[in-house]
């Protein structure tokens, strides 16, 4: 009888040990160890279907879950906690990241992954757009971009770099723009409360050559363009890749037009816990 009640124990246990493993148990190193992971995703407003094409055709399997999340800090806080088993991101953005939390690493995916980020306007803003473009070319031309990328997003370290705060010109007009911030380090809202980052700080540059004032209001990603193109807002910031062109396609409007490109990037990756 005892020798039936050890093996009958045992037998429990291994149930109740593979019942607790799970896909968050399992180390994840390589891409197709997320075959069969719970993926957590930031809504954008794109069709789930796309998103889900991207993410199969990135780790070449069927996730068994995509998750959405309305904003950028919920989808690192559904990893940390175990919720989600990774999320997709771009390499920059996951360097700042990782920077910030050593308990997690990146993967980065065999796909070659380019892109860049501009800014959106509505197609009847074309003279705000023909501005934006002047006021990028300058900075291209006299290397206050090449500075702003350095500070901002190549040379980065632990601590976010001191976010100057935005004059205010006397009599100038005010443009109002959408910030997410849920693309660390592009832009996002500091410490102190102010918005921050890259796309900040190209900004207020901008405003000082066109004698603009820009403010700066909070919105959802997947809220941006509703808020362009009912007037709420006036700008947004975009990011687009020249690879998976199906999925960011999707977003093509003939209601709103974009600005050249202002910073490029290469790289993408998965994010997982250690």
């Amino acid at each position: 009888m005892k020798k039936v009640t050890t093996v009958l124990f045992v037998a429990i246990l291994a149930v109740t040990l593979s019942g607790c493993g799970g896909t968050k148990t399992e180390k994840i190193n390589t891409i197709p160890d997320l075959k069969g992971k719970v993926i957590g995703a930031l809504a954008s407003g794109a069709s789930t279907k796309n998103y889900e094409t991207m993410i199969y055709n990135l780790i070449g399997a069927e996730p068994k879950e995509i998750v959405y999340f309305k904003r950028g800090m919920d989808v690192h806080t559904a990893l940390t906690s175990g919720k989600i088993d990774a999320f997709p991101s771009m390499n920059f953005c996951a360097n700042y990241i990782l920077k910030r939390d050593e308990t997690l690493k990146m993967i980065e995916v065999p796909a070659k992954i380019e892109g860049g980020v501009i800014m959106v306007v509505r197609t009847e803003d074309q003279l705000l757009k023909e501005d934006l473009d002047k006021g990028i070319t300058t900075l291209q031309d006299n290397g206050t971009l090449n500075t702003l990328e350095s500070k901002w997003i190549t040379n980065l370290s632990e601590n976010d770099p001191v976010s100057e705060p935005m004059p205010k010109i006397e009599g100038a007009k005010t443009v109002y723009v959408g910030v997410s911030g849920d693309w660390k380090p592009l832009d996002y809202i500091a410490a102190d409360g102010r918005p921050a980052g890259y796309n900040v700080a190209i900004l207020s540059e901008i405003g000082k050559i066109l004698n603009i004032n820009f403010e700066f209001v909070s919105i959802e990603a997947d809220a941006r363009f509703t808020a362009l193109f009912s007037k709420k807002i006036d700008v947004i910031f975009y990011h687009f890749q020249s690879s998976n062109t199906d999925y960011f396609d999707e977003f093509k409007n003939p209601n709103w037009i974009g600005t050249k490109p202002y910073y490029s990037y290469k790289g993408g990756c998965f994010i997982v816990k250690k």
